[in-house]
């Protein structure tokens, strides 16, 4: 009896690291052909030169994909890696790929409050505003104790059943001591106010007016008036020192959560 063993075919491509906007550079043959990227537990595939994508199972779905329309001709391979070029939403502290509809808006508030209360601060490496990225995807911040680049997972950082305890306890490999960090976020964070103090923009705290702006925000969106929409986003998301207060008011708009039998 003739026992055979099939081997596996190599893969032709190759994946980059991940960068600050989540997407692994691909490359065939040793030449760029696209990017990947996982959002919300699929994969999606971007051709080298093109701004559309398609939808994969999994990692190797999407970059299989990119060898294929590598091999039919239908995307031509960059000799050299390009930069990824930034891809801009309405305002900058929601992603881009959020559709800026009600839960979102007030999701993306609640963690950019959080996130400053913690001492972090939405940014990349190159000084650009990083937006909530939904709960599902990594996040990158910089460390206002140690000044370091971190990506980070908002559902870790809003803790579990609502305890608002960050997990791990830790921060990040090569932060200032552990016993040391909560005297610092104290000192850095101060005693946030409990109305804005903002002189060019005002920022709602009160139930009542982050109300208001939200059914104005919504029906902008419905209307595809992206001049309305910013500042009304720029008002509910924007940087205020009083981000704690609104970020509180914003909570009573998400649903109740249901009680256990």
């Amino acid at each position: 009896m003739t026992t055979t063993t099939t081997e596996q075919a190599p893969k032709r491509y190759e994946l980059g690291k991940r960068d600050a906007t989540g997407r692994y550079a691909v490359t065939v043959d040793g030449r760029r052909a696209g990017d990947i990227h996982r959002f919300h537990g699929e994969w999606y595939a971007r051709p080298h030169g093109h701004t559309e994508e398609s939808r994969h199972d999994d990692k190797d779905a999407a970059a299989s994909h990119l060898v294929d329309l590598v091999d039919s001709g239908a995307t031509d391979p960059a000799a050299t890696p390009a930069p990824a070029a930034a891809v801009e939403g309405i305002v900058p502290w929601l992603a881009p790929r959020l559709t800026p509809i009600r839960r979102n808006i007030l999701n993306a508030g609640i963690a950019l409050a959080r996130v400053a209360e913690l001492a972090w601060l939405p940014e990349d490496e190159d000084g650009n505003t990083t937006g909530y990225p939904g709960s599902d995807n990594q996040w990158m911040l910089k460390c206002c104790l140690s000044g370091h680049y971190v990506m980070r997972w908002w559902s870790h950082l809003r803790g579990r059943n609502g305890d608002n305890i960050p997990r791990p306890v830790w921060r990040h490999k090569g932060c200032i001591p552990y016993e040391d960090q909560a005297a610092k976020i104290a000192a850095l964070v101060g005693e946030p106010p409990s109305v804005c103090p903002c002189q060019e923009v005002t920022h709602p705290t009160a139930v009542e007016d982050i109300g208001k702006l939200l059914d104005q925000a919504e029906r902008a969106r419905k209307a595809d008036d992206i001049d309305t929409l910013r500042p009304l986003l720029t008002q509910l998301l924007a940087p205020c020192p009083a981000s704690s207060a609104r970020a509180e008011s914003m909570k009573t708009f998400l649903p109740k959560p249901k009680p256990k039998n």
